[in-house]
Parts: structure tokens; sequence; C-alpha cells
């Protein structure tokens, strides 16, 4: 249809970036934003009132992880497409956000022209990762090795997600409280994380935490 508007909803926290995004999205003639969501319980009240074409999510919201969204969006509706847009590692999320539902992850420091040809790009069916990252979703889905693993991969999405929060700064309660979990479970999941991340003490965790989420060092 010569004059279709594709509709986009935004999930973040952050009220700048839906000012940005929607100032951004306000110029191109194809697409309008149809919906904002600030938490995760928001947008899954907005998706049952009417579905958008996309969902543009970022990974760090108020009441939830992004990444256990995105799976509960998909799950429900399968046919939504989901592009993450985030400040999160694309190397450290990307292979999980892809296996929970989203067709593309773009990084919040890329250039705006990037951004909407990811959107649109994500609109028309395509995939939108860093072809390395591409290459292990693809093999992956096909049940073949994805290749050199890092000790990163051991974690469970929901250990990633604390090891993350971690990386911020944030402790166990604020986890907690940010999860929706006790402060006993992600004491817990931290024994567990740094056991698997062969991390000598939990300082020693949120120091390697740190590193690898602000600091973007390699895994």
């Amino acid at each position: 249809m010569k004059n279709h508007k594709h509709t986009i909803m935004i999930i973040d926290d952050h009220p700048i970036i839906h000012d940005g995004l929607s100032l951004l999205l306000s110029n191109e003639p194809d697409m309008v934003v149809a919906g904002i969501a600030a938490s995760s319980s928001e947008a899954m009240e907005k998706l049952e009132a009417g579905l958008p074409d996309l969902a543009i999510v970022d990974l760090s919201l108020g009441d939830s992880d992004g990444t256990y969204l995105i799976q509960r969006i998909h799950s429900t509706y399968p046919k939504l497409k989901i592009l993450v847009y985030t400040m999160s590692e694309e190397r450290l999320f990307a292979e999980r956000t892809a296996m929970a539902g989203a067709r593309g992850y773009v990084m919040k420091t890329t250039p705006p022209n990037i951004l909407k040809k990811s959107i649109r790009a994500v609109l028309n069916d395509e995939e939108c990762f860093h072809p390395d990252i591409q290459a292990r979703i693809d093999r992956k889905r096909n049940g073949r090795t994805p290749g050199p693993q890092s000790l990163l991969d051991r974690l469970s999405n929901r250990e990633m997600d604390i090891f993350r929060l971690l990386g911020e700064g944030l402790d166990s309660a604020e986890i907690g409280k940010k999860l929706n979990i006790s402060r006993n479970t992600v004491d817990t999941h931290r024994i567990n994380i740094k056991n698997k991340l062969e991390q000598p003490s939990g300082k020693a965790l949120e120091h390697y935490a740190f590193e690898m989420i602000r600091q973007k060092k390699k895994p």
C-alpha cells in the first residue's frame, strides 16, 4: 500500500530515548511511533491492546530484564518483529537475544542512519546482527557447534542478567529489586556465576563483571 506506515513501539525506561527515537522516526515517510512503554508490564499491557509491526526493546528495564521480556513477547506474539536497541555490548548479549526471539541488535552508539537501516531490514523480515554473531546463531539453530566459546557462554540467561547488573555496579539487593527476585536468590546465582567463571572470590567476580560490561574487555 502506497501510504502505509509501519507502526513501531519503543520499550525503554529512559524518556530521552523515547523523545529521540520519536523525533528520528517522525521524519520517515513509512514509519510512525504507535506506542511507548517504560517497563515490561506496561509493554505487555499495550501489546495486548494492539500489536505494532515492530518493537524496539532495551535490555535494561526498570522492572525486568530485556532478554526475558523478548522471550515473553516472542512466545505470546511470535509474528511481532523485535529489534534490540541498547548500550549492552553486542558480542556479549546479541546471540542470547536472537535465541529469545529478537531479529536484530543495534547499539545505542550506532549512527542514526544505521539504526534506520536496521529497522527497515527487520521490518522486511531480514535479520540484523554482526556477521560473526549471525554465523554463530545460524550454526546453533541448525544444531551445529556454534564455534569457540568463552567462559560467559557457561552462564544461563538469568545468570547473564545478574552478571550484567553486577558490571553496572548494582549490589545483590538492587539486583533482586530490579529482577523481582529475592536477595538470597541473587546471592545463590552469584555463587554459581563465580564458580562457572572460575573467579576466586565475590570481589574478583565484581571486578571481572565491571571490566567486561563497563570497559568492554574481550571475553
